[in-house]
């Protein structure tokens, strides 16, 4: 086999990619997985001997390290491609996504959640038996190390410091509350302090309740899949070449594809080749790629409802200013636990932290401002009803918030918090999410969806999706789980032919 040639090249490294690179590589696959963004300076990315690392985005960093790009609905810009995040802007939607090895577990919330109806996988495909893919629930769950937001977690403090029993009479914490994947100190006294791996080296930090949040998280505390998926199977089956941007993917007559990347540091394009794909460049990189991919004599095969069922999970974000700071905001783990707001238990509400926000070079009043904010946010199901186009080499969206009803109900939610709790909750006019997901879903044929019941995309064969692109509907909280589980699947039909 030449140094161009993978049984499988993985396109991403998130949730999605990694995970399906762990389980192909333990099948004894020879995978590459191509990362535009690098990997990050972290203490258990050190420990697995990682020499190439970009900073997160804290002290003078963040002037240049924060932004990755922003796509807009006319420009595109391009600012650092070591930077954290990528922002976008469609009509009715704002959307963030991480870049970087790892990708959205970088700088998620670290909350791993099923989906908020038991039935979601149930009917999406004839052939798709639910439980193959529920029953990865608990494996992600135990490879993260997740657990559920105690009351008597040891700490600065705590959703119930917060909601403290009765003071409330319409917001009062969940229960059950959700898991969260991070390394806690089981008494103050291992608050900071190192831990190892077993026999493989990795070194974690447990929370100290500072530097670990939305930002990334410089010790480890969270749990992420750089280096709970990827690296284990390092030189075991599995190349990573990060700061390499995948440009196009066309198949070749003889079956396969081949895949066209720039490596960003060389600035050297270079074309690999294998019999399958698997993409999970996160929902906006995939959908372009599979729009720009689509066409010509060696393109993709046409995918009719491409873009189709695209949706923003119905995040709301928001901050909750708190008359005064009884213990400031920058002191906590960067997700307090959710809530149960009366007349809106069927959504996801929670409260976070900002964490990791006081190594930003801000002004001594703003700080002492941010002490008294709190993260607040909600998830729901908004109509997945919205489509992705490609126009003029960019992706546009008729994506309107205003024509969701969930958003009123989540507005109408945190006024009650607001309201019981007398201290104020300022949302985004437009929504801003982390979770879009779709318009490379899951459907019973090609004219609903554009990958089948083994994630293989329709008159593609051996082209996979395994991100939340291929998601056939929001899950109504974090998608981290469901994702990760959508992958675990992919990979083990590839694996075993089924």
């Amino acid at each position: 086999m030449s140094n161009n040639t993978y049984d499988v090249v993985v396109i991403g490294s998130g949730f999605g990619g990694a995970v399906t690179a762990n389980q192909l590589a333990l099948a004894g696959l020879r995978v590459l997985v191509l990362e535009r963004g690098p990997w990050r300076d972290s203490v258990p990315v050190r420990s697995i001997g990682i020499a190439r690392r970009a900073p997160f985005p804290a002290g003078a960093k963040a002037f240049t390290h924060l932004l990755h790009s922003y796509h807009g609905q006319r420009h595109s810009l391009r600012l650092n491609r070591r930077g954290l995040f990528e922002l976008g802007s469609f009509a009715g939607l704002h959307t963030l996504a991480a870049n970087g090895v790892g990708g959205g577990s970088i700088a998620y919330g670290s909350l791993l959640v099923e989906p908020l109806r038991g039935d979601y996988w149930a009917a999406r495909h004839p052939q798709l038996d639910p439980q193959r893919v529920e029953h990865f629930y608990d494996k992600v769950i135990r490879d993260m190390g997740a657990e559920r937001v105690a009351r008597n977690q040891p700490g600065p403090q705590s959703l119930w410091d917060h909601f403290p029993d009765g003071a409330y009479a319409h917001c009062q914490p969940a229960d059950p509350q959700p898991r969260v994947a991070m390394l806690m100190p089981r008494s103050l006294d291992e608050a900071g302090q190192p831990v190892r791996g077993g026999t493989t080296g990795l070194q974690r930090r447990r929370s100290a309740f500072d530097s670990d949040g939305f930002l990334g998280s410089p010790g480890g505390t969270k749990a992420s899949v750089d280096f709970i998926y990827l690296g284990p199977v390092l030189g075991r089956g599995v190349t990573v070449r990060d700061m390499c941007e995948v440009a196009r993917v066309w198949t070749v007559r003889d079956g396969g594809y081949v895949v066209e990347f720039k490596d960003l540091e060389q600035r050297l394009s270079h074309r690999v080749r294998a019999p399958r794909v698997v993409m999970a460049a996160g929902t906006l990189n995939t959908l372009r790629l599979l729009f720009s991919s689509s066409g010509g004599p060696e393109g993709l095969a046409p995918m009719p409802a491409l873009g189709h069922g695209f949706f923003g999970n119905g995040d709301m974000l928001g901050a909750w200013v708190k008359t005064r700071a009884d213990v400031s905001s920058f002191c906590s783990a960067p997700v307090l636990g959710t809530l149960r707001i009366q007349g809106h238990e069927e959504k996801f509400l929670g409260v976070g932290s900002l964490a990791g926000f006081d190594a930003m070079p801000l002004p001594g009043f703003i700080k002492r401002y941010l002490e008294r904010v709190y993260m607040v946010y909600g998830m729901g199901f908004d109509s997945a009803t919205a489509r992705v186009k490609w126009a003029g080499g960019r992706l546009r969206s008729d994506y309107d918030h205003r024509c969701e009803p969930v958003y009123d109900e989540l507005r109408a939610a945190f006024r009650t918090l607001a309201s019981d709790t007398a201290m104020p909750v300022h949302l985004l006019r437009k929504p801003l999410t982390p979770h879009m997901g779709g318009g490379a879903r899951l459907a019973a044929d090609a004219r609903e969806g554009v990958v089948d019941h083994r994630g293989e995309v329709y008159g593609n064969p051996g082209l996979y999706i395994a991100d939340a692109s291929a998601l056939p509907a929001p899950p109504g909280g974090p998608p981290a789980l469901v994702i990760a589980s959508w992958a675990h699947h992919v990979a083990d039909g590839l694996v075993h032919g089924r």
